[in-house]
Formats: C-alpha cells, sequence, structure tokens
C-alpha cells in the first residue's frame, strides 16, 4: 500500500463501520502538497507531503467529532451520496459512491484530475457507526 494513504480508526459504543475510502494526493502550482477526500469532500494541506497527511488526519478527526456530537453524520454522508443500508440512525453498511459518480457531481474533482497530475489510493477506514 502506498504511503499516501491515511487509516482511520474510530470507535463509539456502537462501533465502527469500515467504509473504503479514496484519497488524492496532488502537488498545486505553488508547490502546496494536498490530500482530499473526494468521498467526504475533506482535504489536508501542507508544505510536504507529511504536512498534508497530519493536516489530513486532524480534518477527518474533526469531521468525525463534529458530525457525532452534531448527530449529523448519517445526514451529511447521504447529502455526500452515501448509501446507508439500514436506517438513517442505524447503518448496517455504509457505502461510498463510486468515484465516477463524484466526479460527475462535483466540479472541484473534476477540476484536480484535469489539473493536476495526482495519486490516488483505495483505503478501508473506520467510520463510527452513526449514534
Amino acid at each position: 500500500m502506498g504511503e499516501y494513504i491515511f487509516k482511520g480508526n474510530y470507535k463509539n459504543k456502537t462501533g465502527i463501520v469500515k467504509v473504503r475510502l479514496l484519497l488524492i494526493h496532488f502537488k498545486d502550482e505553488n508547490n502546496i502538497h494536498f490530500i482530499y477526500s473526494p468521498h467526504l469532500d475533506l482535504t489536508g494541506y501542507g508544505k510536504s507531503l507529511s504536512e498534508a497527511k497530519k493536516s489530513f488526519t486532524v480534518v477527518f478527526e474533526d469531521f468525525i467529532d463534529y458530525t457525532l456530537k452534531k448527530k449529523t453524520l448519517g445526514k451529511i454522508l447521504t447529502e455526500l451520496g452515501w448509501e446507508l443500508k439500514g436506517s438513517i440512525k442505524k447503518p448496517r453498511k455504509i457505502f461510498a459512491p463510486s468515484i465516477t459518480t463524484v466526479i460527475k457531481e462535483n466540479e472541484y474533482v473534476s477540476e484536480i484530475f484535469d489539473k493536476y497530475p495526482v495519486n490516488t489510493y483505495h483505503q478501508e477506514v473506520g467510520i463510527p457507526a452513526i449514534a
């Protein structure tokens, strides 16, 4: 597996749901490194790959913490095109949308692929079961 892969391990009282998450690494014209998750529309950045990965980790953890506290994780995921089997409050399985769907529906993702050389990787991560 590539070094750009983000690994998360989140647990809460209801457990975790494992999902496959696509991450994109690219550098812009100012040589700033970005790690972007098109399935969650989250970005980390820094002057180096290491800084970008750390930044993405913080952003991902903040996203999970915030949406769990606000009890909006299921709603946000469905708005981002995720499919929740079961109910939003108690899903049995969670599926991310296909990358082709994300590219078609998100102009920013399309622009990244058109404008920058990118490295992409799939990684299974844990997202807390929605409480």
